[in-house]
């Protein structure tokens, strides 16, 4: 009997032993999975960072936009795209860091059953439009429809006019998904602390940003998108733009401190191409972009080696760490509206209003005065009814100015206005100067049934092969 009651007792005890808590099995330092606000908060500084950085490896833009000049190695400024592969970190970045931590960040935030889930929702399908629309404007046509499934190693290239609209599309349904309330919590939201009524604001403006785009290419659908963004909430005071405020030390500080401090290189200097303009016209802002040399500001000769000693320096204000990194600004905005004005949208204002509004908001931007901004709207050569060419050149000369921190939007206006006049590297032709990035070189090797499609479709994929909406 006693045999028979001890057994029982064991296997009483095999039952309840086998009755686990799996809460001790969670390692809470490491956790398995990822909360979903991690994930976009993640995103979004991969983002920022790529659109800002100063990284010859991934971002050129300033170079292509000649507002700055090279010193020892002047690769980028001739051209060169194969050496460092800068599209492919392009590409990887915006695949790899951002699109596919955003699609995480959604299913998670949905398993979560997270609060104010709409508004989250929201804010990550405007981030998945931005993200794609740079690369559609880097590139051309795209993996879309079928990328970012782990079961498709081979996704189809997407035609980049049919993207776009795609884009617009569910750039609309973003917009009005968001509602009153908060979005992500402050620690998670570093744009905008989650702040409604700004997102709202910066998905407008991204709006009208793509609507433009599609001006000399789709006509009807261009002027319907920027007339309802317009008829909305926009970015149109600096306190809204749609930036990420860096900190004073590693490892959150802004990429072009990384690229020109931390890194203790002196790669480059002002440019002759900018600096000339600016000289010009008496820029204020040129106190702000850049260093004086012997009291004046001097320009390296673009596609050249300079000696750092021999131009302008970037400024002081430009290095610090904790510099604002700005991808979509009011003066974006104000320059967007007079575009739009003078071909005819509604917008609520003139070309000549948006014109001087995108003039005053980048010099208050920078920490201009309304004196400066003033004295230069009265200059015959920057006032709107004066001022040299067509409402082309005279917009397109002023956002170019303006975009002087954003060399991907300072590239684009010249690559969609073909102002203003860029500088031609010795042994180069106009011809020569980029309007796309060449294709990865892994996706020859990965998926090159697919890239053999695309590079077909766009023309060939060659660096001035013209994206869909360069049609001037």
């Amino acid at each position: 009997m006693k045999k028979y009651f001890i057994t029982f007792i064991s296997i009483a005890l095999i039952a309840v032993s086998c009755e686990v808590n799996e809460e001790y099995n969670r390692d809470s330092k490491y956790p398995t999975i990822v909360p979903g606000s991690g994930l976009f908060t993640n995103a979004a500084r991969n983002l920022f960072d790529l659109m800002n950085s100063a990284s010859v490896n991934d971002n050129v833009f300033r170079l292509y936009a000649q507002y700055w000049a090279q010193t020892t190695y002047p690769d980028e400024s001739q051209y060169n795209q194969i050496t460092r592969n800068i599209g492919g970190s392009i590409w990887n970045t915006l695949y790899r860091d951002v699109l596919q931590d955003l699609k995480g960040a959604r299913a998670n935030l949905i398993e979560e059953e997270a609060d104010n889930l709409n508004n989250k929702l929201a804010i990550i399908e405007f981030m998945e439009v931005y993200a794609y629309s740079v690369l559609v404007d880097t590139f051309g046509d795209v993996p879309y429809s079928e990328a970012l499934d782990f079961e498709n190693s081979t996704p189809a290239y997407d035609d980049a006019g049919t993207i776009y609209a795609s884009l617009i599309e569910k750039l609309n349904g973003a917009i009005t998904s968001m509602g009153s309330g908060s979005g992500f919590e402050a620690t998670q939201d570093p744009i905008y602390g989650g702040d409604m009524t700004k997102w709202r604001k910066a998905a407008n403006s991204l709006r009208l940003r793509m609507a433009l785009r599609l001006a000399d290419v789709n006509a009807s659908l261009a002027q319907s998108t920027a007339e309802a963004a317009a008829a909305a909430t926009l970015i149109t005071e600096n306190a809204d733009n749609f930036g990420i405020q860096y900190l004073g030390a590693a490892p959150n500080t802004n990429p072009v401190w990384v690229s020109l401090v931390q890194s203790g290189r002196n790669d480059f200097v002002a440019a002759d191409t900018f600096i000339d303009v600016l000289n010009g016209l008496e820029d204020p802002r040129r106190q702000f972009y850049f260093e004086t040399l012997d009291g004046e500001y001097v320009g390296g000769i673009y596609g050249s080696a300079n000696s750092p000693a021999s131009a302008s320096a970037i400024s002081d204000l430009l290095k610090a760490p904790d510099l604002i990194g700005n991808i979509l600004t009011a003066s974006e905005v104000h320059f967007l509206l007079s575009e739009a004005a003078a071909r005819g949208y509604a917008v609520g204002g003139t070309q000549e209003e948006f014109y001087a509004g995108g003039i005053e908001t980048s010099i208050l931007e920078w920490g201009g005065t309304q004196e400066e901004i003033d004295a230069y709207l009265a200059q015959p050569s920057v006032a709107y009814a004066t001022a040299e060419g067509d409402w082309k050149q005279k917009i397109a000369t002023q956002k170019w100015i303006a975009m002087f921190n954003n060399g991907m939007e300072g590239w684009t206006t010249w690559r969609l206005f073909d102002q203003p006049t860029l500088n031609v590297p010795d042994g180069f032709t106009a011809e020569d100067i980029p309007t796309r990035f060449l294709y990865p070189i892994s996706e020859a090797t990965l998926n090159g049934e697919e890239l053999d499609a695309a590079i077909s479709a766009i023309g060939g994929d060659s660096q001035t092969t013209k994206l869909f909406w360069d049609v001037n």
